[in-house]
């Protein structure tokens, strides 16, 4: 008999060993894309679809997705809005624009080239000096004020939840704020590294709020039985960090460990999200107490083979199938070989989930159907590759 959604996620999470099938984690589709486009008309999501019911409440939840990708894991929660903000209208020098009162990210509506439709494009960074920044939280509220109470983190509103999500996929809960993507996206990535080099104490002043936020947040999951929480949070460009190895110690890393922290005190695990070159951060968050590093981008220059095999006993790996390159532009060979290539690089021992490298957005259909088959076929341990 196999392992239950639940079972088989804490087992390759915690490490141990080989569960009874490769898990799959939360592949998904950019709703604006060319590819979400075909899946609302396919055959295969008419067969999928499917709302549950949340036992004790009258909630429903949609998962046809997640049962299209046959997912075991995925980031979803029943708690709402976390924390008491909304997009402001961004000051006049960004018309048709909204900020972020948090973060001081600036984004605009723009419809995408291939299906028309809008999207919410980052357009530019507002808290660009101390004195922006201060007015915003001034008169919005700090991060760490803006705890929204009304949430109910009950154990009966969580345990209900994934009660009723328990035959599909086991969740894990997202924390609200992205603090390296908050810092240099709000900042801008050439002002803050200034105040890195000019005036430190305000980045960590910065870093401090985001991080106090997330682990509020962390408390208030584990009272209501949380097991694993999940923070995206983007450190690379294609083939490098961001900021320089050095800043990421000295500025980020602290406050990575801290919410890591948070997670190990009340024994839950926690799963971070990056797109970029992460090779060389990821060491540094595997000490700090880092339990699964998701998206491995290998269009980004992630090594998924030699990670493996330098942290795999330390740390459980998710994704890195090719969504940039071989899933848009391969044939169905060309993707099934790459899922194999995953597989048999990382799936070894455990500790690994599949799913691709990013969000699927304008990939062809066939070759969609080409990887949710392929990863089906070669999921089995002991595992097997003619």
């Amino acid at each position: 008999m196999g392992l239950s959604k639940r079972e088989r996620v804490l087992r390759t999470l915690e490490l141990d060993g080989e569960p009874d099938i490769v898990p799959i984690f939360r592949s998904g589709f950019e709703q604006t894309g060319t590819t979400f486009q075909y899946y609302l008309e396919s055959k295969e999501r008419k067969e999928n679809e499917m709302w549950v019911q949340h036992k004790t409440k009258k909630t429903k939840f949609y998962i046809t997705e997640q049962r299209f990708w046959n997912v075991d894991a995925y980031c979803i929660d029943p708690f709402g809005l976390k924390l008491k903000s909304k997009r402001q209208k961004a000051p006049s020098e960004y018309p048709n624009c909204r900020i972020n009162p948090i973060t001081g990210k600036i984004y605009k509506n723009v419809k995408q080239i291939e299906t028309g439709l809008d999207y919410s494009w980052y357009i530019d960074g507002y808290f660009t000096t101390p004195e922006r920044l201060y007015s915003y939280w001034d008169k919005f509220g700090r991060p760490s004020q803006l705890i929204n109470d009304r949430v109910n983190y009950s154990p009966q509103l969580w345990d209900g939840f994934v009660e009723a999500l328990s035959p599909y996929f086991f969740p894990m809960a997202p924390l609200p704020i992205a603090p390296h993507e908050a810092l240099f996206e709000g900042m801008t990535i050439t002002r803050a590294k200034y105040y890195m080099k000019k005036n430190p104490s305000f980045i960590h002043e910065v870093m401090s709020e985001y991080a106090k936020s997330n682990i509020e947040i962390i408390k208030r999951l584990n009272e209501a039985g949380v097991e694993i929480a999940f923070m995206f949070d983007d450190l690379g460009y294609k083939g490098r960090s961001i900021f320089s190895i050095q800043n990421f110690i000295d500025f980020i890393l602290p406050y990575y460990r801290q919410i890591y922290q948070a997670c190990e005190k009340r024994g839950m695990l926690i799963v971070q999200h990056s797109c970029g070159y992460i090779d060389k951060n990821l060491p540094f968050m595997v000490d700090a107490g880092l339990n699964g590093i998701e998206a491995l981008e290998p269009a980004a220059g992630v090594d998924l083979a030699s990670l493996k095999q330098t942290l795999g006993d330390r740390i459980c790996f998710i994704g890195g199938i090719d969504a940039s390159n071989i899933l848009n532009f391969g044939t169905p060979e060309e993707v099934e070989n790459e899922v194999k290539r995953c597989i048999k690089a990382a799936a070894y021992d455990g500790g690994y989930f599949a799913g691709p490298s990013h969000t699927i957005l304008n990939a062809p259909w066939e070759n969609v159907l080409a990887l949710r088959a392929a990863i089906e076929k070669y999921r089995k341990y002991p595992l097997d590759f003619n």
